[in-house]
C-alpha cells in the first residue's frame, strides 16, 4: 500500500511541475515603447513555446480605432500584416494566445509611429530654431496577464486527480485481493 501511495504522490508532482511552465512573449517587433520613423507593415510576436493557430492580436491607435491585419501564426511565431503603412500615432498591441500548455495568455504594449522628422527634416533642427520643450509621449507600459480559463483548467486538473483516485483505489483493490488469496 505504501508503493501505491508513494507511486501516487510521484504523479501528482509529476503533473504539477510540466503544468507550470506557460507560455511567454519573449520579443516583438516594434517593441513596446519603440519610437519608430520607418513605415510599419506587420507587427511580430515571438512566444518561447509553439502557439494555437487560433491566437489573435489587434492592432488598435490612439483613438482606439482597430487596425485591420492579416495574422498567421506560424509555431511560436505571430505576425500581423497590413496592406498600408502605419500613420503617425500611438498604437497598443493586444494579443491572445493559446500556449503549449493549453493555457490562455494575453498581454498588451505599445509603440509609437513618428514620421514627421524623417519627411520635413525642416523641423529637425536646420531652421536655427530649437525647442528645448520637451516632448511628451504617452507609451503603456507592457502587461502581460495570464488569463485562465476555470473550466478548461478545472477540466484538465481534475482529469489527473480522478486518474490518481482510480489508481490509487485500483492499486489498493488488486494489493487487497492478493493479500486475501496468500492466507
Amino acid at each position: 500500500m505504501k508503493r501505491i501511495i508513494i507511486a501516487a504522490l510521484i504523479l501528482m508532482f509529476a503533473f504539477s511541475a510540466s503544468a507550470s511552465a506557460h507560455t511567454g512573449l519573449t520579443s516583438s517587433t516594434p517593441s513596446d515603447g519603440d519610437i519608430i520613423a520607418d513605415d510599419i507593415y506587420e507587427i511580430t510576436l515571438e512566444f518561447n513555446t509553439n502557439i494555437e493557430s487560433t491566437s489573435t492580436v489587434k492592432i488598435f491607435s490612439e483613438n482606439n480605432e482597430e487596425i485591420t491585419g492579416n495574422t498567421i501564426v506560424n509555431d511560436n511565431v505571430m505576425i500581423s500584416g497590413f496592406n498600408e503603412p502605419l500613420d503617425d500615432g500611438i498604437y497598443t498591441v493586444e494579443w491572445k494566445i493559446i500556449g503549449a500548455d493549453g493555457h490562455p495568455i494575453q498581454g498588451t504594449y505599445s509603440f509609437e509611429v513618428n514620421q514627421e522628422e524623417l519627411n520635413d527634416p525642416a523641423d529637425s533642427g536646420e531652421s536655427g530654431e530649437t525647442t528645448n520643450a520637451p516632448r511628451e509621449v504617452s507609451v503603456e507600459k507592457s502587461e502581460e496577464q495570464m488569463v485562465e480559463v476555470p473550466s478548461k483548467i478545472a477540466s484538465n486538473d481534475l482529469l489527473v486527480i480522478i486518474l490518481v483516485v482510480l489508481f490509487t483505489i485500483a492499486g489498493g483493490f488488486f494489493g487487497w485481493i492478493i493479500g486475501r488469496r496468500q492466507k
